[in-house]
């Protein structure tokens, strides 16, 4: 039996397909923000008189998370809005035939960090999912 120690230390490849992800020609929102793999579209909504934030992300990220939810983080230059998703539950869905996920989250908001969003200079927005945070630079 031969037993290298260089085989158990290797690291493994969680990216088995090295190509980048194609990227999809979304229609359903306007688009916010990127990273290397992945496009943020977001919307203000209103629904009985209450202004929310609709999100899309499409790309690589691949989440699940039951009873936490998430926090969306606009960064402007000398200040931070830190939003809550509105569901506690958040679950990515791949779209067939393609290595991509669609992930859709609201985020409640008041008026006042609705017109700061949209008025200011956001230069970094980055979704918390857990214990893992996606930065991303709107265009």
């Amino acid at each position: 039996m031969v037993f290298s120690l260089s085989n158990l230390l290797k690291s493994k490849n969680t990216n088995e397909n090295s190509e980048p992800l194609p990227k999809i020609d979304f229609k359903g929102g306007t688009k916010y923000a990127e990273n290397l793999n992945n496009d943020v579209y977001l919307d203000f909504e209103e629904l009985g008189g209450f202004p929310f934030i609709k999100t899309i992300i499409i790309g690589d990220i691949s989440t699940k998370i039951k009873r936490t939810g998430c926090t969306l983080t606009f960064k402007f230059e000398n200040n931070i809005i830190v939003l809550n998703s509105d569901n506690t539950t958040i679950e990515s869905e791949k779209i067939k035939n393609t290595q991509v996920f669609f992930t859709e989250i609201d985020f409640e908001l008041d008026e006042d960090e609705a017109k700061k969003i949209k008025n200011d200079n956001v230069e970094e927005i980055s979704y918390t999912f857990k214990n893992k945070i996606y930065s991303f630079k709107p265009i």
